[in-house]
């Protein structure tokens, strides 16, 4: 069950009744059962926590009855009728009564519910205690153990932390032996809550002196209580909230039973309430003939204030909703306590800041900002009363539905609460089934051990989907995100159009170990096929949307591709009119293109040999054999993957990887991180690439959680698909986290359900995962991998920031990393050298290429990064370079080589060097330097216009040209790139514009 909450924009009208006071309930009937005789106290409240002390004196003999509005208290001695008697879930009932249960005839143990066993109230102990009450708890929680037997008074010393800690020894203090002082210690908190039942002993006969700031009282013994008819006032405590909801609303509201606006002549201890809400001001006027305080306004920003929460603390959760719709900034100060309620109740409002809020909490005081708007999320009211009616408040102003746990919590204080906000026209309502779940803590974790990880090993790509629509065929899958629309697939929706998909492969005459290259944006198309490719055995290729002809054509050609996949048009580029320029150069072994079309059909190109289809009407043209799919389907230790490296080293290798490879990474991330059940696995990265493939879709696979998909990069819309669908987990190379961070930093609302950023790449700088930490509230994890070995090293939530922040993570289990100099020795901790991996994730081996995969593992078996490393003592990895001088922009590496030799070709070169220049978002960015050829004059412009025309990717591009007279080199010959690294370092703080000198 849930509670549930749909904003509402317009105006709320209508009268509610407000309830009586629960404090003076609970002293009153308190007061009344020690005193012999009859008391009467008119005024009934159905606030749960009042009917635990009614039930708690009842089974300490004492009779109560009702009589129409009033409590009917027989008072006397308490003759317990068992051994056992309970707080329920009340705290002023238990701190009340545990002290006061020693005057009863009997020995008695006092307990409550069994959540509530865990209420610690030591101080309270240790007081009676001196007091010579025998209170006995191993815990200091309930049960408690009385002994039966008057106290002995004495000089008592009590922390001021809670005031109905001060207030039980004063209500015990007359009845004992001898004088009784209670000294308070320390900072005395809620005053008003004592000085209360200070008076209202008075009202039966007791006495008490307190010192003028109320840190000390003295009491003296053997005093007798007397019985008193006692009216209850209005609940200030509850009203607040029908207050709260006018404020924020256009209003025309009657709180009927509310006599007054200002606090004066009230002993109410949260009446200060209203003083604050009007200088904030809440217009509220007394209508006499309708005997409330009505409020009628058209809309209003309220005033910021400033609360010391000594005073007023329980008001803090209402108030901080108040105050986010205020112009300025709220001040709460002294919050400590307040964290010590029902429920932390500082931080629990920090939950305001993901509906959009503004909150800060330093430690001592919460400061709120008031924003414009507030947005629906799902909440936890971590079973406090106030936390769930001050959030559910917030959430009838915010734009959509919320939800909130433990939907009854109100129940315990304001019972009518839900009644009142529907007779204002407010949309609240408790929802039968599982509230949504967004916090950390509230997510089951996947229990998974090697031998889970083995499990999930033998399971394909197509499996995945196949067990989660039997399983939970109406939960979402896919989310597609574009633009301007969104649209979603459930399981079910997702393996029925995978299966429609194989069969028109299947027409196609694609068979198992066939290659199907997807040239594809991150749409759900994407999954769909990469899905069906692999339940009829075949291997899908991906082709990243960036690459231009001259990478396409190599793909295809050496993949061998018997179907290529291509949209119509992205971004600007025509994807099919380029795949049939390819075409026309022949040498490919393509049998069909498919278009799919993300605007209006055109006529598709015509090339000789191929056969070109519409990917929807294609789709509509095939009949699904489910028998024929299914009797293609994949063992594990099948192919699913061909993925191309970037060719940082010379030509691109097309890299093999297995499903039970694919799905054992995705398992040992899982076990890694602790993913739960309930994520929503955010997918920025291009799916064509390892870490959308692997660490997005394939991850979400093993989970059975929802893919949130972006194809067009946008921070403010990715923390938009964010908080709309409640995006746990992403991975992805740096700079998507510096532009998120940015973005919110820039006024975006964060997106507070992200709990892990797994930053790819290169090493998160510490500036950036601070800043990231802190503005998006979320964990940043450095972490190294490769296309073909997939993660090999990961930090995790539970490290140290020091260690998770500017490394590269820590091997997972399963996986070997060692540091070796030149000769293969092994090197010390923290010593730079060659970084070698070997792991249970390793690839088949390069495409075609033996001579290669051979060359990249070490004569025992270890695979050779190719980079420079350190391990440190705590098995932490750190990248220090790159033995092959690759420049790693943005998570991508730029194939240096092939970008060198190309330029060396144009007329104009006579020499040249392409070297990494820092960047702050990108991490690096390309700087190319250029000896010119006797004549020749080569300048930017020229430079891309040349590689435009060689047909190389713009995201290889260098981004700055240096011409100069020679290039560095050492007594042999080698290019000294160090040197014109930094080179590069110092022209990195120059404009990027200014590109060429």
């Amino acid at each position: 069950m849930y509670l549930s909450v749909l904003g509402t924009p317009g105006r709320i009208r209508g009268d509610v009744e407000v309830p009586n006071s629960k404090y003076h309930a609970h002293r009153a009937l308190i007061l009344a059962s020690l005193a012999p005789g009859v008391s009467r106290i008119t005024g009934l409240t159905d606030a749960r926590h009042v009917q635990y002390t009614v039930d708690l004196l009842r089974g300490l003999g004492i009779k109560i009855d009702i009589d129409g509005n009033t409590f009917v208290v027989h008072g006397g001695q308490y003759r317990p009728r068992r051994g056992t008697i309970s707080a329920g879930s009340s705290g002023t009932t238990l701190y009340f009564m545990v002290g006061l249960a020693c005057l009863s005839d009997r020995d008695v143990v006092v307990t409550g519910q069994k959540y509530f066993q865990r209420r610690p109230i030591g101080p309270l102990l240790d007081a009676l205690r001196q007091m010579g009450v025998d209170a006995q708890s191993p815990t200091d929680c309930p049960p408690i153990a009385v002994k039966a037997r008057r106290p002995v008074g004495g000089e008592v010393h009590i922390d001021g932390t809670l005031s109905q800690w001060i207030s039980g020894l004063i209500l015990l203090a007359p009845f004992a032996k001898n004088r009784t002082t209670i000294v308070v210690d320390g900072t005395l908190n809620e005053r008003t809550y004592i000085d209360l039942t200070v008076k209202m002993m008075r009202q039966f006969g007791l006495h008490v002196s307190a010192s003028a700031d109320g840190y000390r009282y003295e009491i003296e013994p053997n005093q007798q209580a007397h019985p008193a008819d006692v009216v209850m006032p209005p609940d200030i405590g509850s009203v607040a909230f029908g207050l709260a909801a006018a404020a924020i609303h256009p209003s025309d509201v009657l709180l009927r039973g509310l006599l007054q606006t200002k606090a004066v002549d009230s002993d109410h201890p949260e009446a200060d309430f209203l003083d604050i809400v009007s200088s904030m001001g809440l217009p509220m006027e007394f209508d006499e003939k309708a005997r409330g305080v009505r409020v009628v306004h058209d809309g209003i920003r309220l005033n910021p204030v400033t609360v010391n929460c000594r005073d007023i603390p329980d008001m803090l959760p209402i108030l901080s909703t108040l105050a986010s719709f205020a112009d300025g900034e709220t001040v709460f100060t002294n919050v400590e306590h307040v964290r010590l309620k029902e429920s932390d109740r500082v931080t629990s409002m920090l939950q305001l800041n993901g509906m959009g809020g503004d909150l800060d909490f330093d430690g001592s005081s919460l400061k709120v900002r008031g924003v414009d708007s507030l947005a629906a999320a799902d909440l936890s009211s971590f079973n406090d009363h106030r936390v769930l009616m001050s959030l559910a408040v917030a959430a009838s102003a915010a734009e959509g539905r919320s939800t909130l746990t433990y939907p009854n919590a109100y129940r315990i204080s304001y019972p009518r609460f839900l009644d009142s906000m529907n007779l204002f026209g407010l949309d609240m309502r408790v929802e039968n089934g599982k509230a949504p779940k967004t916090t950390a803590k509230s997510r089951r974790a996947l229990q998974v051990d090697q031998d889970a990880i083995e499990r999930a090993a033998a399971v394909t790509g197509e499996q995945w989907v196949r067990r989660w629509a039997g399983e939970r065929p109406g939960e979402t899958a896919v989310v597609d995100a574009r633009k301007t629309a969104t649209t979603y697939l459930t399981w079910h929706d997702l393996d029925e159009r995978v299966d429609r998909a194989a069969a028109l492969l299947l027409s196609l005459d694609v068979g198992p170990g066939d290659r199907v290259a997807v040239q594809l944006p991150n749409w759900s198309e994407f999954v769909v096929i990469a899905v069906a490719a692999m339940r009829i055995g075949a291997v899908v290729c991906p082709v990243m949307p960036i690459f231009r002809q001259r990478e396409v054509a190599f793909a295809l050609r050496r993949s061998e591709a018997r179907v290529f996949i291509v949209p119509e048009e992205f971004r600007g580029r025509r994807h099919a009119d380029e795949a049939a320029a390819v075409l026309e150069g022949g040498d490919l072994d393509l049998t069909d293109v498919l278009v799919i079309r993300a605007d209006q059909p055109e006529a598709l190109p015509e090339t000789a040999g191929v056969r070109w289809h519409d990917w929807d009407a294609a789709l509509d043209r095939v009949d699904v054999d489910r028998a024929a799919i299914d009797a293609r389907a994949p063992d594990a230790e099948a192919a699913a993957q061909l993925l191309f490296t970037s060719g940082t080293s010379g030509e691109p290798k097309g890299v093999i990887q297995r499903h039970t490879t694919l799905s054992r990474a995705a398992a040992m991330e899982i076990r890694h991180l602790g993913l739960r059940r309930n994520e929503a696995v955010y997918i920025p990265s291009p799916l064509a690439h390892q870490t959308g493939f692997l660490y997005g879709m394939w991850l979400a696979f093993v989970l059975g959680a929802p893919q949130l998909l972006q194809a067009e990069w946008d921070p403010e819309r990715a923390l938009q698909v964010l908080r709309g669908w409640k995006g746990t987990f992403v991975q992805a190379a740096t700079p998507f986290l510096t532009d998120l961070v940015k973005a919110v930093e820039n006024g975006a609302a964060p997106a507070s359900s992200l709990r892990i950023f797994v930053a790819t790449g290169a090493a998160v700088p510490r500036a950036l995962a601070e800043r990231a930490t802190r503005v998006l509230g979320t964990t940043v994890c450095g972490a190294f991998g490769t296309t073909e070995t997939c993660l090999g090293a990961l930090a995790a939530p539970t490290d140290e920031p020091v260690k998770v922040w500017g490394t590269d993570g820590r091997a997972l289990q399963g996986v070997n990393l060692r540091i070796v100099d030149d000769a293969g020795k092994l090197l010390p901790d923290g010593t730079e050298g060659n970084f070698e991996l070997k792991s249970d994730t390793m690839f088949s081996g390069y495409l075609g290429r033996d001579d290669l995969t051979a060359e990249a593992f070490t004569d025992d078996g270890w695979y050779r990064t190719g980079d420079l490393a350190t391990i440190d003592d705590a098995g932490f990895l750190r990248i220090t370079g790159r033995v092959r001088d690759v420049i790693n922009r943005g998570g991508e590496k730029i194939p240096v080589a092939e970008i060198e030799e190309l330029l060396y070709r144009h007329p104009d070169v006579e020499d040249v060097a392409l070297v990494a220049m820092p960047d702050e978002r990108l991490g690096e960015r390309g700087c190319v330097f250029v000896v010119p050829a006797a004549g020749g004059a080569l300048t930017f412009e020229k430079m891309q216009q040349y590689l435009d025309e060689n047909e190389v990717s713009k995201h290889y591009w260098p981004e700055r040209l240096e011409v100069t007279d020679e290039i560095p080199r050492n007594a042999v010959g080698k290019i000294q790139k160090y040197v014109l690294r930094e080179q590069a370092g110092s022209l990195a703080s120059q404009r990027i514009d200014d590109r060429s000198n």
